[in-house]
């Protein structure tokens, strides 16, 4: 049995198929997971990434304690250290080379807060010109003021993922603000709650609404109050696997499979340009190519990165030592 980070309650793209209007749409929806399921079950690679992740900028309002941001002795920590971000003009040209060579999905962040960027949605306008099938991001909803909600509300958004990990002030507390202070549980609550109701009101099918929960040993007792709550109010609830950055030996039940499906169907493109296979934090260590430098079509076809689907297809991830530090570190709990 492949390997699955996440557990999801809740078919956001069965839900997207249903809230279409046209038929070409919901066509074109689903020929799109057509297409992404067959990746990411290893059974046909497109000669193009089907899904692509583009950090518009690394700044981020948070210093999570389980993310590289908040873990100032973590290697990872020093790339954030430094504003750097993709030019405008660098991310239409994306875009239009994306759409061009028949990416479908698009989403606006890796290691970054999207609402904390001063043009995402001016990006989320140009994106959806462009009629890609999925456009998302994800969010820890502290900037979702009533003003950004109703931007979101009308950008072209189709998914929106709040992440939270908690159902408690308590448990929240691991969540840091960059000033250091605690960030506030009710404030990012309520924040989501009056989105939800500001979506009602204005009668709007999108963004479909996910929360996700990154299960780890000082939340888990809450897993149950969390889905209780949010079953009821919002699209699709994740749970996922926790993937510790430190490489302390803090998952006693790592992964044993030795493939990983991201770089069958995905590029992530950093902040600075680079190129990554997947969206995970140890894969910052894989450069694929720049995209101030190369295609998008050139760095998927390159002769490194059939490679490095090749160790993959053949459950021989552990032929890079990445790779193989990143199923260590990859909780199967």
């Amino acid at each position: 049995m492949n390997y699955k980070r996440t557990l999801a309650l809740g078919d956001l793209h069965q839900k997207t198929v249903e809230l279409l209007v046209s038929e070409n749409e919901k066509n074109s929806y689903l020929e799109y997971r057509k297409l992404f399921e067959e990746a990411s079950a290893f059974k046909e690679i497109q000669k193009f990434p089907i899904h692509l992740d583009i950090e518009l900028d690394n700044v981020c309002n948070y210093a999570c304690t389980f993310c590289p941001i908040g873990q100032p002795e973590n290697k990872l920590n020093s790339y954030y250290k430094n504003i750097k971000k993709l030019d405008e003009k660098k991310v239409h040209q994306i875009l239009d080379e994306a759409k061009l060579i028949g990416v479908r999905s698009i989403q606006f962040n890796l290691v970054n807060e999207p609402l904390a960027h001063k043009n995402i949605f001016k990006v989320l306008e140009y994106a959806n010109e462009l009629k890609f099938d999925d456009i998302f991001f994800v969010s820890n909803g502290y900037l979702l003021n009533e003003s950004n909600s109703l931007k979101i509300l009308n950008s072209g958004l189709k998914k929106i993922m709040f992440s939270l990990d908690a159902f408690s002030s308590e448990t929240y507390k691991q969540r840091k603000l960059k000033n250091s202070k605690d960030a506030k549980y009710e404030k990012v609550i309520n924040n989501i709650l009056n989105f939800l109701e500001i979506k009602k009101k204005l009668k709007k099918n999108f963004p479909l609404v996910r929360v996700s929960f990154i299960v780890m040993e000082n939340n888990k007792h809450e897993i149950e109050n969390f889905k209780n709550f949010w079953s009821n109010k919002v699209d699709g609830i994740n749970f996922q696997k926790l993937v510790d950055y430190t490489d302390s030996n803090v998952v006693v039940n790592p992964v044993f499979d030795n493939q990983c499906n991201m770089p069958m169907f995905r590029l992530s493109i950093k902040s600075d340009g680079n190129v990554k296979p997947c969206c995970v934090g140890y894969g910052e260590d894989i450069n694929l190519g720049n995209v101030y430098k190369e295609s998008l079509l050139s760095i998927w076809n390159s002769k490194f990165m059939m490679n490095f689907q090749d160790i993959h297809l053949k459950k021989e991830a552990f032929k890079n030592e990445v790779c193989k530090k990143c199923l260590k570190n990859s909780s199967n709990v």
